[in-house]
Parts: C-alpha cells; structure tokens; sequence
C-alpha cells in the first residue's frame, strides 16, 4: 500500500511490534551481565508530520547491587531498569508517502545496530537510584547482545 497524504498516513499505517531481548552490560565491578526485554513500536505523529520509533517497554531482570565495594561510596542499587514510551528516532513523512518501498524505509531505522546504539543512549540516560530512593545517579552501560524475538 502507498500512502498518499498524512491523514491517509495516520489513518491506516499499521506496523507490527518489534520485540527484542537485551543484554546489557553495566559498567560497575558488583555487577555481572542484566537481561532485559523490549517493545520496540513505530507510531505516526499527525501533529509533528513524523514516525516515531519508540520504546514502549523496556523492563530487566531485577538488578541488587549492595552498598560494599561500590564506587559510589553509600549508592548501592535495588530495582529493574524500565523505561516506557521513550522516542528513539523519527521517520518523517515525506520520506514514507508516496513511496511503494515504505516498509524497507521503516526497517532501516529498526536494524540491531541502529537499535544497539539508540537503545544504549536511552540506557546511559537512565537514572538509577539508591537503597533509599532518595538519590538519582546515572551508570554507563552498553548492549552487549540484542536478539529480535519472533
């Protein structure tokens, strides 16, 4: 199908879910290699004229990190990572309209590498926090493994 305008664009675009697992590596010596899983989806934006490329759901395995040998001194860490409805990319429209060959436009955004990399930038923005809650704190990270789920 070939969309024609914006509206018939926002009307009828329909792209499936991307479903990845994650393994990411947390730069900090007290912790070892953290799963995760992640719905990757593609939405129009009448308002903006784009596709958004967007993390609806990024939740990992439990992360327990205690306060010893912490190189932030008292921050330890208890919690999951999860991020939600977090726009990776755009994809503006005129770039889809018109254009018979939309669907390999939209799978270019969405490759592991292009994914690793968009993905690991959300990660190294998240913020952590400590036992307590009470303070924020980022840590490095990177994918080291990314696997598309059927």
């Amino acid at each position: 199908m070939v969309y024609n305008s914006a509206a018939e664009l926002c009307e009828g675009f329909g792209y499936p879910p991307v479903h990845v697992k994650l393994t990411i590596e947390i730069i900090d010596k007290r912790l070892g290699p953290v799963k995760a899983e992640a719905e990757i989806a593609i939405k129009p934006v009448m308002a903006k004229g784009y596709l958004e490329v967007l993390v609806e759901e990024l939740e990992s395995e439990h992360i327990f990190a205690d306060e010893n040998g912490s190189i932030y001194g008292s921050f330890g860490i208890d919690q999951s990572i999860q991020i939600y409805d977090e726009v990776l990319t755009t994809i503006p429209f005129e770039e889809i309209m018109g254009n018979e060959n939309w669907k390999e436009t939209v799978e270019e955004s969405i490759t592991a590498d292009k994914l690793k990399e968009q993905l690991g930038k959300s990660l190294n923005d998240y913020q952590f926090s400590d036992l307590s809650g009470k303070y924020k704190f980022r840590k490095r990270c990177r994918i080291t493994e990314l696997q598309f789920i059927d």
